[in-house]
């Protein structure tokens, strides 16, 4: 028996050895839910945030949930247009840490459960699991993340996204939203009232379309289906929450550009509408660049009251991704009689872009000008003109297969005895993922890129197994005005690599933690000012990507690291929430990609598993952070935030030396958001401004939105509801995220509007 598999026998040993399991959870209607958030949370010793209502009023329902949180302190949240229809140019900072295609920094949970990675490579964010219909709040932890979140990307804070719970009566309710760029949604949802006597549950279902904004008629778009199922059941002491998510989505990209291309063409990322026969051109084609996911998690929650100061809760969960990247290279790769790719002298592989009617690859003709100009696009021996009239153009579909199977669960206890309030508990799983490509002739270039179903090559096979335990205790000691808390924590991460074509195991990382601790201090100044000041250590283990790249030498590679220092004040009082908070983080052993051939020119459709992984120094951040919720009356309010960031890189790397600005993060942003709500009408405005991020210039966009309900008395339908909502009013032109490299960006998405009728019944 493996010790991985060891590790986990002994976590459910340990579950079993508990009587009775529990999740303190209450039913509550949706709307007093949203009621009850705040934009300044909860009283921890770090800096934590939680959304305002009026921040999912800022979105349309056809944004990702992700969306809401861009106005909170320290966040930047950019996607390929104002639907987030597009995860490949999805990206999340904060305090200089990020979520992006190349890093995956912060932690991302669901009610709890861990979202198994929120990297492209067959990671889900939340957006995969949530409608924002359903979605109560967002918990936000900036630099520090909660002791019980399973992550094991929780370097620089977590989000932890809460779904609504069923209502109390029954209800139903049917939403339709048209918008900019073909944008199409329906969502139902239903809600049983009490059933069973003791049993609540809702279903729902969704259904969106969008079109990329960029471009016309074969310019790609997004089609996703989703639904969601959730039940709450109460048995005296003991209450089970249980719930069923299931997503498909598929995605056409959004392509990054260099500051030059955009300044030459603001409103183009490069990618083509119009399909030209030319595969050297082709190959930019929108709708040949895609991301096809499927993503189901499901989880039951039990939460045993033992007593007024004492609770139990365990958290089974499985979730599977399915999945595949795709990419249309302009020629086929060589192959031997026995199908394997053939290699030139330097171990390269052999591509051709041409053949005969017969198939047989042709070489272009002698003293033939091979080099094509053409933004991203490798273009070596593809030139049309080097080839006679009677040579045919090949191609490729490239596809890039993820699948991810995982079971685990979380355990918590929650013991309150004296002046302790003690909290221990586990999150064990077991994470299996496969992941191959294969290589699709396109069937003929000179007409679409319809393929060939079979695959003509595949070049690499790997599974990779990954089993975590994660052990954490933290007490609490309550002074009366003031209240101290320690804690600390302990990873044990082990990963293996197999190579499916041999069968045998090619790699193995030990990633466990040291004990990680944490403290912090809350001292109630007044009955309006607390100050709070906290430290903790976090952590992000050893991805299983760092095991597809043979040239990595796993034995020098360690864990990423990261020490925090918080020093906040917070005042309220029935109208104001204010927050203030200084940071010191220290970011040790970032983990970077040394990509073969990097630097050169084009797209390298042919990279496997070369390249390398390796520990290059890291990062410094230092900033503070400011919030502020008025309510001026009963009918208006204000939000405000604004971040002053500074992240720099520890030692020298390539692309960057000790000293320079930590490529993509920001430095300032400042956002200021109103208000107004008078019986069944609201009306909403707010403005973002983004400060330089490296050669990208800073940018400012507007945002309104306004809604209206309508009240029936009718036994058939209770309400009608319309929201309109205009991301980007003043049509602002901008480069958004950056793609880690520093030097190519995604286009910030133009004015849209959407507007959303829904009826309740």
């Amino acid at each position: 028996m493996t010790i991985q598999h060891s590790k986990n026998l002994i976590a459910l040993a340990i579950i079993s050895s508990f009587s009775m399991p529990a999740l303190a959870n209450d039913v509550q209607d949706n709307d007093t839910v949203l009621e009850e958030v705040s934009v300044v949370a909860k009283k921890l010793s770090h800096a934590n945030h939680v959304i305002d209502p009026s921040m999912i009023k800022q979105q349309s329902s056809v944004s990702s949930v992700l969306a809401v949180m861009d106005n909170l302190p320290g966040i930047s949240i950019n996607e390929g247009d104002a639907f987030g229809g597009d995860d490949w140019s999805t990206s999340i900072t904060m305090r200089g840490f990020t979520i992006d295609g190349n890093q995956q920094q912060l932690g991302m949970t669901v009610d709890g459960i861990p979202n198994g990675g929120s990297n492209y490579g067959g990671g889900a964010k939340a957006n995969r699991y949530l409608d924002s219909e359903n979605m109560t709040t967002i918990e936000v932890s900036q630099g520090t993340s909660d002791i019980s979140s399973a992550s094991l990307e929780a370097l620089g804070g977590t989000f932890n996204f809460i779904s609504s719970d069923p209502a109390f009566e029954t209800a139903t309710k049917f939403a339709y939203t048209h918008g900019d760029h073909d944008a199409s949604r329906y969502f139902i949802r239903h809600d049983t009232g009490q059933i069973f006597d003791n049993t609540y549950a809702y279903m729902s279902y969704s259904s969106t379309s969008t079109s990329r904004w960029v471009g016309e008629g074969s310019n790609g778009g997004m089609e996703r289906q989703h639904a969601e199922v959730k039940f709450i059941t109460e048995l005296d002491n003991l209450t089970i929450t249980s719930r069923l998510s299931y997503d498909d989505a598929d995605e056409d990209n959004y392509n990054s550009v260099t500051v030059e291309q955009f300044e030459q063409t603001p409103d183009w990322d490069q990618l083509t509408w119009n399909w030209t026969g030319v595969p050297h051109f082709d190959q930019m084609f929108a709708e040949g660049w895609s991301t096809l996911r499927e993503n189901t998690l499901a989880y039951v929650k039990f939460d045993y009251q033992f007593s007024d100061n004492l609770s139990f809760q365990v958290t089974p969960y499985y979730h599977k991704n399915e999945g595949r990247g795709d990419w249309i290279p302009p020629y086929l790769i060589a192959l031997d009689d026995e199908n394997n790719a053939i290699l030139d002298d330097d171990g390269n592989l052999i591509s051709y872009g041409f053949t005969d009617s017969n198939g047989t690859p042709l070489a272009p003709q002698a003293g033939c000008s091979e080099e094509l100009s053409w933004p991203w696009a490798s273009g070596a021996g593809l030139n049309p003109a080097c080839y006679s009239d009677a040579a045919i153009p090949v191609m490729s579909y490239r596809h890039s297969h993820y699948e991810k199977d995982r079971f685990g669960l979380t355990a918590n206890v929650d013991w309150s005895v004296g002046m302790n309030d003690i909290q221990f508990g586990l999150w064990a799983e077991s994470n299996e993922r496969n992941e191959y490509r294969d290589w699709h002739k396109v069937i003929d270039a000179r007409i679409y890129h319809h393929f060939d179903a079979t695959p003509y090559w595949t070049q690499y096979s790997n599974e990779f197994q990954t089993d975590t335990l994660k052990l954490y205790i933290k007490d609490t000691l309550d002074f009366g005005d003031l209240s101290l808390n320690i804690g600390a924590q302990k990873y044990l991460v082990d990963i293996e690599k197999t190579n499916k074509f041999t069968g045998e195991m090619t790699g193995k990382v030990n990633s466990d933690s040291d004990v990680l601790f944490s403290a912090g201090a809350i001292y109630q100044l007044n009955d309006s000012i607390e100050l709070f000041a906290g430290f903790s250590e976090n952590f992000s283990a050893i991805k299983d990507g760092v095991l597809e790249r043979e040239s990595s030498t796993l034995d020098s590679i360690e864990p990423e690291t990261a020490e925090n220092i918080d020093l906040g004040l917070r005042y309220s009082n029935e109208d104001i929430n204010f927050s203030a908070t200084y940071y010191s983080i220290d970011f040790d052993n970032r983990i970077t990609f040394i990509a073969p051939g990097s630097g050169t020119d084009g797209i390298d459709y042919n990279v496997g598993t070369n390249g390398s992984y390796r520990n290059d120094g890291g990062i410094e951040s230092d900033g503070f952070e400011l919030s502020l919720s008025y309510r001026i009356n009963q009918q208006w309010s204000i939000f405000s935030s604004y971040t002053n960031n500074d992240s720099r890189y520890v030692g020298n790397a390539p692309g960057f030396k000790a000293g320079d600005k930590v490529t993509d993060s920001v430095d300032d942003m400042f956002v200021l958001s109103t208000d107004y709500s008078k019986g069944d009408f609201h009306v909403g405005a707010s403005g973002k401004y983004t400060g330089e991020r490296g050669v990208a210039d800073s940018y400012t966009t507007f945002d309104i939105n306004a809604g209206i309900a309508i009240n029936f008395n009718s036994n058939a339908i209770s309400s009608v509801d319309i929201a309109f909502v205009v991301t980007n009013i003043t049509d602002e032109s901008y480069l958004s995220t950056g793609t880690g490299n520093g030097t190519t960006f995604f286009i910030g998405a133009p004015r849209t509007a959407s507007m959303t009728l829904t009826a309740n019944f």
